[in-house]
């Protein structure tokens, strides 16, 4: 199974030089893009070792406390349960809360940047 996730990726003022580093890349390879590379910042694919954790991310996504200022975080005991009620052993358990903390950490500073603009 394959797992599209829409979003938005920023290259910044870096853009034109981050098409070239790619279109170099992909000639490594011997590929060519027909008609130039076209990044759409509109999609993105995962890497099939992260589409495990993004199910699981968007799982979660009943899971946030909030209070008056937003959302504060996830709720852990209820991640947790998610994690055993999907029926991951312990030792992936632990390695999969770890990548959700990591995803919680960066949604909550997205968060926090749009709030200051």
């Amino acid at each position: 199974m394959r797992l599209l996730a829409r979003g938005h990726i920023e290259f910044g003022d870096d853009e034109p030089e981050e098409v070239e580093s790619l279109d170099e890349g992909l000639a490594a390879f011997g590929l060519h893009v027909a008609g130039g590379l076209v990044i759409d910042h509109d999609e993105y694919w995962l890497w099939p070792e992260n589409e495990e954790a993004f199910g699981m991310w968007l799982a979660l996504q009943t899971q946030w406390n909030a209070s008056m200022a937003g959302a504060t975080g996830l709720n852990y005991p209820g991640v947790e349960t998610c994690l055993r009620m999907r029926g991951l052993k312990r030792k992936r358990r632990q390695h999969m809360f770890l990548l959700i903390q990591m995803m919680e950490r960066a949604c909550l500073e997205e968060w926090a940047k749009k709030r200051k603009q």
